[in-house]
């Protein structure tokens, strides 16, 4: 932030500013010169004017809602910076399993009160649905060459691991084949499925806890969509955690009496997973990346028991 839109912020929010300093590459900590008070201050995008207002006029109340300014919007655009300004609540640790639950809580809420019914299109979601498995076909034969190149050379360490974990990914190929055909089937048959606004970024980065009460917080990437998706972004950021986060996402998907929602989960968890394995070369970052991705692969095949439906 430079003090251009330092002294711009201050005019737009009738806040006389003292200081700022910066959090993260997009976000400050704001002083006021009069009593001292600070405020949280955060680039965003052009999008997060209509989200906020949107949510705001939805009377979403597990929101941090940016203050308004003098023109009442929530974001204010200062020569094409995008910013808003909040209360600041000073940070305080959590224990991260609790930490998930309250996240999972809250993201329950907000698909709640934002969801609404809607046909499954034969032409726009066949169309994203045969994209995405093109690029599953393109990304499994790359790691197919791959391996195979890897068979061609000699032995050592990396070969080891490679060729070892390998096998997870033949099987996440097989069950991803067969959901395929799953949502496919939905698709066609024109299912009506719950639509709502989801967060699609909830790190637990982004729950505020204060006074006894859960706020999400960072909605720049949130966007209307089937709830399933902050599923699965949700057990990618936690798995790690110790607690029983199949039964807490398994109780939130079962709500809804219909499978099509938890298929879907499968489906995009394994297609993270896969996106994020990055080829180089038969060395140690390679290598490390391709064994942390398959050992993530057979823990939620295990988890899940997504081995025994497979043979079903």
């Amino acid at each position: 932030m430079n003090r251009h839109l330092f002294s711009a912020l201050g005019e737009v929010y009738n806040i006389r500013f003292a200081s700022f300093k910066p959090l993260t590459s997009k976000s400050f900590r704001l002083k006021s010169k009069d009593n001292e008070q600070c405020f949280f201050a955060k680039k965003s995008n052009i999008y997060s004017q209509e989200k906020y207002r949107f949510l705001y006029e939805q009377g979403i109340s597990n929101i941090v809602y940016p203050l308004k300014n003098k023109r009442g919007n929530f974001v204010t655009n200062i020569r094409k910076n995008h910013i808003f300004v909040s209360d600041y609540y000073r940070p305080f640790d959590i224990v991260g399993e609790i930490k998930a639950v309250n996240m999972i809580e809250e993201l329950s809420g907000l698909h709640s009160n934002t969801y609404f019914k809607r046909q499954l299109s034969v032409d726009f979601s066949r169309k994203n649905m045969d994209d995405l498995f093109h690029y599953l076909d393109y990304k499994f034969s790359v790691l197919e060459l791959f391996v195979r190149s890897v068979e061609t050379r000699p032995f050592d360490e990396y070969s080891i691991l490679i060729l070892k974990n390998y096998q997870y990914f033949l099987d996440v190929k097989k069950i991803m084949s067969r959901m395929h055909k799953q949502l496919i089937a939905a698709i066609k048959e024109k299912k009506s499925v719950n639509y709502a606004f989801i967060h699609n970024n909830p790190k637990l980065s982004h729950l505020l806890t204060a006074a006894g009460k859960h706020y999400l917080t960072s909605i720049e990437k949130s966007k209307m969509g089937i709830p399933s998706l902050d599923m699965a972004k949700f057990y990618i950021e936690n798995e790690q955690l110790n607690f029983d986060i199949k039964a807490v996402i398994k109780a939130y998907l079962d709500k809804y009496e219909d499978e099509f929602y938890l298929y879907y989960f499968y489906f995009l968890v394994f297609l993270y997973y896969i996106k994020g394995v990055v080829i180089i070369d038969k060395d140690y970052v390679t290598a490390q990346n391709f064994t942390f991705a398959a050992h993530s692969l057979k823990r939620f095949i295990n988890m899940f028991q997504l081995e025994e439906d497979k043979n079903e």
